[in-house]
């Protein structure tokens, strides 16, 4: 029996005692009007508490004595705080059993009852002066004999109680318990010692801690025993609904036999019959059934019986059918003597994607301890028009009753699944499951596998309690070739194709993955390292981390499933820009090592809402390497001003595969909005030119727009370094436009021919004497002109 349960029917049968007890005495002195006072000053003087009797008080004494109460109300001990108050209390007491000292009660009624039932951590409680003894035994003199002494202590026997709305307030630290008992209606028949008696009741709970908030009502039969707290039920019909730990919507109705042996400390059942909606662990169970001819344990001699036991369980989870049938003729375990019968059953689950599972196994073995069921073999198979599933199990099955745990031990699973958009995938796992109850229902695990020749190991644990299963996992792949499982991309795919990341609100929990090898589509990595959680449709990768396209690149990523959001933080450093380019958008544009750095966000429902509302920023950095699609240097060359250039005519240069501008440095940042990723830094730098602009993408359409503002320099030692030292000086606006795919290169001639002609000429002398005089080289003194010679001529 629960410690609160017994603890609230102690106080209440303290506050009975009590109430009792103050009634008798009045009884006893046949006029209680004079000693209302008297009664009140023995409560006050036995218990420290006050006695108020607001009401009047009836007294009869033929055919036994009665006495009827109203507007009681009892303070705490030593305090003006209530305690208890009853509206109506009627009282009827045997006459013959009080000359022999035994006090038969006919009956208690009692209307309108109000306690408060408190406990502190230490235990202490504050009805515990009301359980003990008011009078002291009186001595016995040496010539008593037991028998006459046993006869000198009063017995209480009570033939009927009958309570209505009876409220109790219970709050007690040191068990855990704060909340309302509401006993709408109580009736029961004589209550004596290994005596069956009646019950019916009607009552209300309305708890925090634990939590449980409903109704029970119903009949039984019960017999208590006071000397050894034992207590058996019979003829049960008990309903509840309401909610209870761990479970909620609850509407249960148990039919049956219960003994409770307190000497023992052990339970039994016969002809129990349960049937129960409720929802529980994420399940919604609907008329689920669980049926026992017999049923024994007795923790103490390790024994444990169960007979004929058939479970139907029926439901859905997630919207999901669910439906198990268990078969369990017999189980007889006492210490290490076991004998018993094989288990069979079935297990189905899904809607469209039926899964059924049957299963049975060899007859038990083992001890209380450890019940082993060997041979323990379950057929999976499910077929629909989009998914098929076949594989089977082997295992063996240990259940430890004292633990309330189950554990697979030597799983041989061997499963195939045929999906679209994957290649036919076989899973094979082997290694050792746990189940326990005891923890709200966790599953551990650690297994080895390999799904299409790919190993691995995983090791991790599961909670089905909840609406949403938590798991939390680590994986380890050697190498990791997904493209062995993933069909090639279907022909024609689009933009418009939806993302769906509804699947992320299936399941909350971590995961960690380690890969040594990984090939996915285009994508090469090595060293990769991810950890992530999965909260209510959230996806939070913290960190991840891989060597890829000479590289490495690191960063996190985020998913929401519920606003269908999307954002990634990322760094890729010393990496193939060309390779990057290509693999991620079939581009080749640049070559060259460098660094990238992305912190970009989207939302949307198909790949093509979530380029129109990407927002962010990204920087590139490159070094030593080249712009494809035109040789820049190359395409200046017939410019020799100032009498080869026509002043009106700009130079068109479509971008094709072979022509490279070979550049030292290249850098940019770009802000993104809409989809749009603007750059009004950028800059590149080689030998013989420099070149400073800005760029515009636009990846919905992929297209770029820039324009560069191109300064020739000094660069003798270079192939075009003649060509290039004659443009000294001159500034070449540069358009770049179109397609990605197929840039157009337009060198605006007319633009930098009309700046030069605006620009003051200033002779070579002056460019010198701007320099910093460490850098300017050296001069030969010219002798100064006499004032006859002529004036030279401005250059």
């Amino acid at each position: 029996m629960p410690v609160w349960i017994r603890r609230t029917a102690l106080a209440l049968t303290g506050l009975v005692l009590g109430v009792t007890a103050a009634a008798w005495w009045l009884a006893s002195v046949f006029d209680p009007a004079p000693h209302q006072s008297a009664a009140i000053d023995w409560v006050k003087a036995r218990h420290d508490r006050t006695l108020a009797i607001d009401g009047p008080v009836r007294l009869s004494l033929f055919p036994r004595v009665e006495v009827r109460l109203s507007g009681l109300t009892l303070s705490e001990a030593g305090s003006a705080q209530p305690f208890a108050a009853v509206d109506e209390l009627a009282l009827g007491v045997e006459w013959l059993p009080l000359l022999r000292r035994r006090m038969v009660v006919d009956r208690i009624d009692a209307r309108g009852v109000r306690v408060v039932l408190l406990g502190d951590a230490k235990g202490r409680r504050n009805f515990d002066d009301l359980l003990r003894p008011t009078t002291p035994p009186a001595p016995t003199s040496p010539t008593q004999t037991n028998g006459a002494a046993r006869d000198a202590t009063p017995t209480f026997d009570l033939h009927r109680i009958r309570l209505s709305t009876v409220q109790a307030r219970v709050k007690d630290e040191a068990a855990g318990i704060d909340g309302e008992l509401v006993l709408k209606e109580l009736s029961t028949g004589r209550i004596e010692s290994q005596r069956e008696s009646a019950l019916h009741l009607v009552a209300q709970f309305g708890f925090k801690a634990p939590a449980l908030k409903g109704e029970l009502s119903g009949s039984t039969r019960f017999t208590p025993d006071f000397g050894t707290g034992s207590l058996r039920l019979s003829g049960m019909s008990l309903a509840y609904k309401g909610d209870a730990p761990g479970a909620s919507s609850i509407d249960a109705l148990l039919k049956g036999a219960l003994a409770w042996d307190g000497a023992r400390s052990s339970l039994s059942a016969s002809g129990l019959n349960l049937r129960v909606s409720a929802n529980a662990a994420g399940l919604r169970l609907v008329g689920s059934t669980l049926a026992v001819d017999h049923f024994a344990l007795d923790a103490a001699r390790r024994a444990f019986a169960i007979g004929q036991l058939q479970l139907r369980v029926k439901g859905s989870q997630g919207g999901s059918l669910l439906a198990l049938d268990l078969d369990w003729p017999e189980l007889d375990v006492s210490g290490d003597s076991l004998r018993g019968s094989a288990l069979a059953g079935k297990l189905t689950y899904g809607n469209a994607l039926p899964l059924a599972v049957t299963f049975k196994s060899d007859a038990p073995s083992g001890n209380f301890d450890n019940v082993r069921v060997p041979a323990f073999e379950a057929r999976l198979t499910s077929s629909a028009a989009a998914r098929r599933i076949v594989g089977g199990l082997r295992s063996e099955l240990v259940l430890q009753p004292q633990k309330r745990t189950a554990l697979l031990d030597k799983i041989d699973l061997q499963l195939r699944l045929d999906e679209p958009g994957l290649k036919p995938l076989t899973l094979a796992l082997t290694g050792m499951a746990t189940a326990t109850a005891a923890t709200g229902g966790n599953t551990r695990w650690n297994l080895l596998g390999d799904v299409n020749a790919n190993a691995f190991s995983t090791e991790g644990t599961a909670s089905l309690a909840g609406i949403t299963p938590n798991v939390k996992a680590q994986v380890r792949f050697n190498l990791l070739d997904l493209n062995a499982m993933l069909a090639p991309p279907a022909a024609g795919a689009t933009d418009s194709a939806p993302i769906d990341l509804a699947p992320l609100r299936s399941v909350n929990g971590s995961l960690g993955v380690r890969v040594g090898s990984l090939a996915l589509r285009q994508y090469r990595a090595t060293d990769v390292a991810l950890d992530a959680t999965l909260d209510a449709g959230m996806l939070r990768v913290s960190h991840f981390r891989g060597r890829a396209w000479g590289g490495v690149v690191d960063g996190s990523f985020f998913a929401d499933a519920r606003a269908s959001r999307l954002a990634l933080k990322a760094g890729a450093d010393g990496v193939d820009l060309n390779a990057v380019l290509k693999d991620v958008a079939a581009k080749e544009l640049i070559d060259g090592t460098g660094r990238i750095e992305l912190d970009i966000e989207s939302a949307g429902r198909t790949q093509a809402e979530l380029k129109s509302r990407l927002k962010g920023s990204a920087t590139l950095l490159a070094r030593d390497g080249a712009l494809r699609g035109t040789n820049l240097a190359r395409a200046v060359r017939p410019a020799k001003p100032p009498l080869s250039l026509n002043l009106n005519q700009d130079t068109l240069i479509r971008a094709n595969r072979t022509d490279r501008t070979e550049f030292q440095e290249l850098a940019a940042s770009f802000r993104i909005d809409a989809g749009f990723a603007r750059a009004t830094d950028l800059a590149l730098k080689s030998p013989a030119l420099r070149a400073v602009g800005d760029a515009a993408v636009d990846i919905v359409k992929g297209r770029l727009d820039a324009r560069l503002k191109t300064s020739f320099t000094d660069a003798p030692r270079s192939q075009d370094g003649a060509e290039l030292t004659a443009l000294r000086g001159t500034t070449l606006p540069v358009q770049i436009n179109g397609p990605l795919d197929a840039v157009q290169w337009r060198l605006e001639w007319s633009a930098a021919v009309a700046g030069a002609a605006r620009a003051p000429a200033a002779p070579p002398a002056r460019a010198d004497a701007e320099r910093r005089p460490r850098d300017r080289p050296p001069q030969r003194v010219e002798p100064r002109p006499t004032a006859a010679a002529p004036t030279a001529a401005a250059p």
